[in-house]
C-alpha cells in the first residue's frame, strides 16, 4: 500500500542527511510518495553562508554558550531558529522527523498537528537533552538538566527551561512512534523525561545505494602479506573521535612492521601523520568503498558515538570493524557477526595484533560473511521495508 511521506532534517549532509535522503530515495523506488524537505543542501562548516543566522547560531553555542572541557556538541541557540512550517502536511500520512534542530520545533508541531502521525528518528541525545548531543556520561537529561555540564553556569537554566519545552511538546504528541538505530539510545532515550513511556523501536539505519555492496567472493586485493588498517571521521582532530588513540595504539602493535599501514580519512590530521600512518585527505563515498574493500581492519575509537554507519559501510564492503565499547557500536558488532570491541588500549594492541595474524582463509570466510549481513540487515530495501511496518504501528 503507497503511503505518503515527509522527511524533515536540517540538511542534506551529514550521518542524518544521509539516512533521510536515502530513506526517502528507496520508498519512491518502492512505490510510496516521498518527500524530502531540508533548510540547507550542504553542512554549515563547509558552507556558513547557506543560512547566516544559523552559521552564527551554532558558533554561539560552540563558543559562547558551550563549557570549556566539554566536548560534545550542543543545540541551544540554534533550537530558537527555526521555520515552523512545513509543505504540504496536509497531504501527508507520515511526518518522519530526523534532526530537526534549526528547522521545525516539536512545540509548533504539537500546537498544530497533535494528531498528526509522526515518526520520530533519532540519530543522538539531543531530542531528549537539554541541549548536548551526546552527555558523555551525565545523567541531568533524566530529570531537569538543572547543572547541565555542557553550558557555561549562566545558560543552565536555559537548558533546563529547554528540556521542560521539549518534555511538554512531546506530551502533547497523540500520535508518536520514536525510532533509534541502536537499543543503547533506545535505553537512554526510554530514562529520559521526554521519552519516558513513549513508544520506542529499535531499527537499523541504511546504507546509501550510492555505497553499494560488492561481491561476496571479493578478497582484498592487496598484497597477501600486507595488513591494511583504516580510520575515518569528518574532522581528524574532533576530540570526541579519539583518533589520536587509534594512531598510538597502532603504532604500539606495529612498532617496526613495514607491512602493517594505518590509513586516516578526513579533514585535519596533519600532525597525525607518522610511519605508516597515511593522511588521505576527505574521500568521496567512491573513494572510501575502494579504500575499504583494500582494508582488513576499520577502527573506531570515539568516545561517544550511537550507531555511525562507517561500521555497516565497511562490512558492505568485506572489512570487519574494531569499536571502543561506547554507545551502540558493540551492537553493530554483533549484528553483522565479526569485528571486535575494545575496552582498553591494550586491547586494541591485542586485537589489532590478532587480526593482522589471521590466515588468508579465515579473513575471506568474514569478509563474505560481512558482506552478507550487511546486506540482509542495512541495505535500502530491508530498512524500508521494516520502516512500512512502523508507519502502520
Amino acid at each position: 500500500m503507497s503511503v505518503s511521506i515527509l522527511h524533515v532534517n536540517f540538511s542534506r549532509a551529514g550521518g542524518a542527511g544521509s539516512v533521510a535522503r536515502t530513506l526517502w530515495e528507496e520508498q519512491l523506488v518502492q512505490g510510496h510518495t516521498s518527500r524530502f524537505h531540508s533548510t540547507i543542501e550542504s553542512d554549515l562548516r563547509s558552507h556558513p553562508f547557506a543560512s547566516p543566522l544559523h552559521t552564527a547560531a551554532a558558533a554561539l553555542d560552540r563558543y559562547g554558550v558551550q563549557a570549556q572541557g566539554f566536548h560534545a556538541p550542543i543545540s541551544l541557540a540554534r533550537d530558537h531558529l527555526h521555520d515552523n512550517t512545513l509543505p504540504g502536511l496536509e497531504d501527508v500520512d507520515v511526518l518522519h522527523l530526523h534532526g530537526i534542530n534549526g528547522v521545525i520545533t516539536v512545540a509548533s508541531l504539537a500546537q498544530k498537528h497533535p494528531s498528526l502521525r509522526i515518526v520520530w528518528t533519532l540519530h543522538d541525545m539531543n531530542p531528549f537533552t537539554g541541549a548536548c548531543h551526546y552527555s558523555l556520561g551525565c545523567q541531568g537529561f533524566q530529570t531537569d538538566c538543572e547543572s547541565c555540564p555542557a553550558v557555561r553556569i549562566p545558560f543552565r537554566a536555559a537548558v533546563s527551561q529547554n528540556l521542560a519545552r521539549k518534555r511538554d511538546a512531546v506530551s502533547a504528541l497523540t500520535n508518536l512512534t520514536v525510532v533509534t538505530p541502536s537499543r543503547w539510545l533506545a535505553d537512554q532515550a526510554a530514562a529520559s523525561s521526554v521519552f519516558n513511556g513513549h513508544d520506542i523501536v529499535v531499527q537499523p539505519n541504511p546504507i546509501s545505494p550510492r555505497f553499494g555492496f560488492i561481491d561476496a567472493g571479493l578478497e582484498k586485493t592487496a598484497g597477501a602479506q600486507t595488513f591494511r588498517a583504516v580510520v575515518i571521521a569528518k574532522n581528524l582532530d574532533d576530540p570526541v573521535k579519539n583518533v589520536s588513540a587509534a594512531v598510538e595504539n597502532f603504532t604500539a602493535a606495529f612498532p617496526e612492521s613495514g607491512s602493517a599501514s594505518l590509513h586516516l580519512v578526513g579533514a585535519g590530521g596533519a600532525s597525525l601523520v607518522g610511519a605508516n600512518i597515511h593522511r588521505e585527505g576527505p574521500l568521496a563515498q567512491p573513494e572510501i568503498a575502494q579504500l575499504l574493500a583494500l582494508s582488513d581492519v576499520l577502527i573506531v575509537p570515539s568516545r561517544a558515538e550511537n550507531s555511525p554507519l562507517v561500521i555497516p559501510e565497511a562490512a558492505s564492503q568485506g572489512c570487519a570493524s574494531l569499536v571502543a565499547d561506547v554507545g551502540g557500536m558493540p551492537e553493530l558488532i554483533n549484528a553483522l557477526g565479526g569485528g571486535g570491541v575494545f575496552s582498553s588500549p591494550a586491547e586494541l594492541v591485542a586485537k589489532l595484533t590478532a587480526f593482522a595474524a589471521q590466515s588468508p582463509n579465515h579473513k575471506k570466510v568474514l569478509r563474505e560473511k560481512l558482506v552478507t549481513s550487511s546486506q540482509k540487515v542495512f541495505s535500502p530495501r530491508a530498512v524500508v521495508a521494516a520502516y512500512d511496518k512502523v508507519y502502520a504501528r
